[in-house]
């Protein structure tokens, strides 16, 4: 069977990214009983899959390594005593390379070799120059577009590379934000890389539906669709407001002033200012005619339809997505551009 590319890099390959990988790509290389060379965390140096496939990143996570106990009874019995289910963490790009091996293939299926697209993983300025650590193969003279550092000083568009080498490239700039180390979503992009035909596709984006998830499953899906964390904004938390409610045979019809994202069957709970015989805790949403109104049974005299105040609020949608700014499914948007996302408030 074929294996996949093992994590942290080689030993002398130019991909490995992040400080480890860049101490394991140091250390002479050993073989293993098969007698093929391996790096000093007992990883293959080269890798192979079938076909014209390239390399394939493995699934080294940083975190959410579930931890269990095993118990042994009288007779050797053994049984899970203890056991923990953990999410699935995201990939740590500090531990391996896989911008750089996405980025040096391209146009599926034959994965010729592609512009560069690179990961950054630290940056100095000293007022004339800015300093990456990046693992690449660009050279002087290449334009790139830099960014998702924290130092937003750093994230640089159209700048030429003054010099460069397999673990670091330089830009003559006048940043000068210190020293920044770990970043997880810096990255130099060739500025004829952005092709969304190429097998990399990192320089533009699909972007996801995140309307109805957790804010954090919802943040996470947009990073790993490729936004950078820092264009990410997550708006205040919003309760949906009543502005019009009517009863009419028992079924109670309400207005909000805006969408809200409810679903027939959502448990809501309706607190109207004027009508309070329309008042609900936690009834079934019967309908929803539109995106600003819904109807749910109550059995009470009727109501004249009328302009009211109030709040509307399903519990088991608070710290989740109402809205999100950019349409789901809108494609070449660039991973620069920013998004905002905005919660269901919980009180």
């Amino acid at each position: 069977m074929p294996s996949s590319y093992n994590l942290p890099a080689a030993v002398g390959s130019y991909s490995g990214t992040g400080a480890q990988s860049v101490a394991i790509a140091a250390v002479a290389a050993t073989t293993n009983n098969n007698g093929n060379l391996t790096d000093s965390a007992g990883n293959l140096q080269t890798d192979f899959v079938w076909g014209n496939l390239p390399k394939q990143p493995n699934d080294e996570r940083a975190d959410g390594t579930p931890a269990a106990t095993v118990a042994y009874g009288p007779a050797g019995n053994a049984q899970w005593t203890t056991t923990t289910t953990v999410p699935s963490a995201r990939l740590n790009p500090a531990l391996g390379n896989h911008s750089d091996i996405e980025a040096d293939w391209g146009n599926f299926p034959s994965f010729v070799a592609a512009p560069g697209n690179f990961m950054v993983t630290a940056a100095k300025g000293d007022g004339t120059t800015v300093t990456y650590t990046s693992q690449n193969n660009l050279k002087a003279g290449d334009v790139v577009n830099i960014t998702g550092l924290t130092a937003s000083a750093y994230n640089l568009s159209a700048a030429t590379v003054a010099t460069a080498n397999t673990l670091k490239f330089t830009v003559t700039n006048a940043a000068n934000a210190g020293e920044i180390t770990g970043q997880w979503y810096g990255k130099v992009e060739a500025a004829n890389a952005k092709d969304i035909g190429d097998g990399f596709g990192l320089g533009y984006i699909q972007v996801p539906n995140v309307v109805g998830l957790t804010l954090a499953v919802a943040l996470d899906s947009l990073k790993d669709s490729g936004y950078e964390a820092v264009n990410i904004t997550t708006a205040s938390a919003v309760t949906p407001a009543i502005s019009n409610v009517a009863l009419t045979s028992n079924v109670a019809t309400v207005t909000t002033a805006a969408a809200h994202g409810f679903a027939v069957g959502d448990l809501v709970t309706v607190a109207p200012v004027t009508a309070t015989t329309l008042a609900a805790t936690l009834v079934a949403i019967a309908t929803v005619p539109s995106t600003t109104t819904f109807t749910y049974a109550k059995t009470t005299g009727n109501v004249a339809s009328a302009t009211d105040t109030g709040t509307a609020k399903v519990p088991a949608r608070f710290n989740t997505i109402k809205t999100q700014s950019t349409a789901a499914n809108a494609a070449n948007v660039s991973t620069t551009a920013t998004i905002t996302v905005t919660p269901y408030a919980a009180s």
